[in-house]
């Protein structure tokens, strides 16, 4: 059987698609036990000075949240899920989509109405209330 020219091209070129597109493939495939960090914890206490995110990857098939504690410079893994984690993430996409410096992302804002103070008087009124809310009958 004789190759023409024309057909040994088209086959050539078929030959290369069917390589790279399983060499493209293949790159996303996970590979078990290549994470980062094998434990996460859910939470820091603490300021904290870096953060780092790194998405699902060939690696490691889940996010990874890392941060650097400003104290004693502790590299800590927080875990994805965990509600820490999940706003770390969060701030550092949005920070990735607006241009932004993700420093932002490590500084802790208390939310309105949640100080200290306030729990404490809660916690009083429910046990006073305990003792003067009893209705006689």
């Amino acid at each position: 059987m004789k190759l023409y020219l024309p057909s040994a091209c088209q086959l050539a070129f078929l030959s290369l698609c069917c390589v790279l597109i399983t060499v493209r493939e293949s790159d996303g495939t996970y590979v078990p036990g290549r994470c980062m960090c094998p434990q996460a914890q859910p939470g820091v206490r603490g300021k904290l000075k870096e953060l780092t995110v790194h998405k699902n990857s060939s690696s490691c098939d889940k996010v990874t949240v890392i941060v650097v504690l400003k104290s004693n410079n502790r590299v800590v893994c927080l875990s994805p899920l965990s509600p820490m984690g999940k706003q770390l993430i969060h701030c550092w996409n949005r920070s990735h989509e607006l241009g932004r410096d993700v420093t932002l992302c490590l500084k802790r804002r208390r939310r309105r109405g949640e100080r200290g103070g306030q729990r404490q008087r809660q916690r009083s009124r429910t046990q006073s209330g305990k003792a003067s809310s009893s209705i006689p009958r």
